[in-house]
């Protein structure tokens, strides 16, 4: 058997197990861990060898990673919080393998400064009280990772996400609360046949601010509608096409068919807008479509295929592996809904997953369905080319990032979150800039602002 610490030698500990009073006067069922001079990115490794059975957002912790430790590995169960995963659901780990890093965020603990929540379990994973023991003295004599041979893993390694879809049900929701909670990617009801949702204008602004490139809107399609109309309808309710666009098509009051399908994935094309896959439950296509061949759209399918009981995403997640994954009609299943009862923000709503590396899923909201080919279709003449920041905090048009970065935004949506969170900070030169953006009208800078004058 071997133990690990969480964290590298050099580390302390910040807020130990049992009762304290700051930054919360009660029982804290963990061991906090962190590092002088700050403690957001470090690697975080698993403690035993195990099999990760919870991963992702958690009430609390913003996202977690749950191990639990066969008696071959020495037993129990292990919790790190505050932390992004690095691991996926039903996956092994070794000890003093790296399955995460620190949230640099202190949005997802409450406003503490950024450090690893170690739990340990007895058994497995329980409710606070007598079998969450404290992690220290387990781990009297454990080896500092990096100190003998470690698995690391594979760069880009494919780890499942979630990711929300709401609509006027939910009402005001509060997108802030779940992107702290973890979730990575979001979607919001736009029309349902012509129907305009009215919580969309405000939810398309939270969206843009917290999920940045990764959030859509949908129409939920009404057979009984023409193609025309429903498409007219959300393009004037949209405010633009500059987001992906969901259809959801699973209407209960009539039968749908391939051609009326393809003929609103026509119409909304045409518009201008781009498509994200369609939400098509296999349900839905096999009993009120005649399980046509679906091979001719032209994205893949969100499939729903729900799990029973409530609870976190990451708990209620059914694997990988699991039934709703596979093809519908030739069709891959590039998302699954699992369930509509999680909890989220305080809410019970529908949860999403999606299987792949963050870029993927980046890429998969852009419109580049494979983005290693488009990205090698370019390399001879643009390889090692670079291009200015399209961050519009940027200090100047010098050319400072390459082709990917151009092709995903990914450098101005990094650098936008960087000089916002300095400016929540009170740092000059970032509330600075975030004062120049918000004059030009921007929103994002003006709820910076709103936040900043509310502290």
């Amino acid at each position: 058997m071997t133990r690990h610490y969480p964290l590298a030698r050099g580390f302390t500990v910040t807020s130990g197990f049992g009762y304290r009073t700051d930054p919360y006067p009660g029982t804290h069922w963990g061991t906090d861990f962190g590092r002088d001079g700050g403690s957001g990115g470090l690697p975080v490794f698993a403690c035993q060898g195990g099999t990760v059975v919870m991963v992702g957002p958690a009430s609390g912790f913003g996202q977690w990673v749950v191990v639990d430790h066969p008696t071959a590995d020495g037993s129990g169960t292990t919790v790190y919080g505050h932390v992004i995963p690095e691991v996926r659901q039903g996956q092994r780990v070794e000890a003093g393998q790296r399955i995460a890093r620190i949230n640099p965020d202190s949005n997802t603990n409450g406003g503490v400064a950024p450090h690893l929540h170690l739990e340990l379990h007895r058994s497995v994973w329980s409710q606070p009280g007598p079998d969450r023991l404290d992690p220290l003295p387990w781990l009297s004599g454990a080896t500092y990772p990096g100190e003998t041979p470690t698995t690391e893993p594979t760069q880009g390694e494919s780890v499942t996400q979630f990711g929300i879809d709401v609509s006027n049900h939910q009402r005001n929701f509060d997108f802030a609360r779940a992107r702290a909670e973890g979730f990575t990617f979001a979607t919001h009801k736009i029309t349902e046949g012509t129907w305009r949702d009215p919580y969309w204008p405000r939810a398309r602004e939270q969206m843009a601010q917290h999920f940045r490139d990764r959030w859509g809107g949908y129409v939920f399609c009404k057979v009984g509608t023409n193609p025309d109309a429903e498409a007219d309808a959300t393009l004037a309710h949209a405010g633009g096409t500059d987001f992906p666009l969901q259809i959801d098509y699973e209407d209960l009051d009539r039968n749908g068919n391939i051609g009326d399908l393809l003929a609103r994935v026509n119409a909304l094309q045409a518009r201008g807008f781009r498509l994200l896959p369609i939400y098509l439950p296999r349900w839905y296509w096999q009993g009120r479509m005649g399980a046509p061949d679906l091979s001719g759209l032209p994205v893949p399918i969100w499939n729903s295929d729900y799990v029973n009981g409530g609870g976190f995403a990451s708990q209620l997640y059914p694997g990988d592996n699991y039934k709703g994954w596979a093809p519908i009609g030739g069709k891959d299943v590039a998302i699954l809904q699992f369930s509509e009862s999680a909890s989220v923000a305080g809410q019970q709503i529908d949860v999403n997953a999606y299987r792949g590396t963050e870029l993927q899923l980046a890429a998969l909201f852009a419109g580049i369905p494979n983005l290693e080919e488009a990205i090698m279709s370019k390399a001879d003449e643009e390889l090692g080319k670079k291009f200015p920041s399209r961050s519009k905090y940027r200090k100047d048009n010098e050319p400072v990032d390459t082709l990917a970065g151009f092709v995903l935004n990914i450098d101005a949506r990094i650098h936008e979150e960087h000089v916002e969170r300095e400016a929540v900070k009170g740092v000059g030169w970032a509330v600075d800039l975030v004062k120049r953006e918000a004059a030009k009208g921007d929103a994002g800078a003006k709820a910076t602002l709103a936040q900043i004058g509310s502290k």
